[in-house]
């Protein structure tokens, strides 16, 4: 098991530098209104209601939640004495954790 949550850090961890190069690229490069620079709320908006935005930016969200989540249970794993059950709970708490957590992200794009 612990050669899954290595391999699910590199593999997040990849994806984020794909996500990110393309959200810098999409957002300082491609955004005529940022060029011009007059980049407001509506702009902002209009890309956003978007619905392939929307999925990009929600795999962003969990992809992120993934690869923050299992460092940070590798963090307390590691640098902590906890037995098998610890971590067992260590785990289970942070899944709660990042399915509130990505839950609230995907309910923020029902507000727009």
């Amino acid at each position: 098991m612990a050669r899954f949550w290595w391999y699910l850090q590199r593999i997040t961890g990849a994806l984020l530098v794909i996500l990110l190069i393309m959200h810098f690229w999409v957002e300082h490069f491609v955004s005529e209104n940022l060029r011009r620079g007059d980049l407001t709320y509506d702009a902002i908006r209009a890309r956003i209601t978007n619905p392939v935005w929307q999925a990009i930016d929600i795999a962003f969200l969990l992809i992120a939640l993934v690869h923050g989540l299992s460092g940070a249970r590798s963090i307390v794993l590691d640098f902590s004495a906890i037995g098998r059950r610890g971590a067992q709970l260590a785990t289970a708490a942070l899944c709660v954790i990042g399915i509130v957590w990505a839950w609230w992200g995907i309910e923020a794009f029902k507000n727009l």
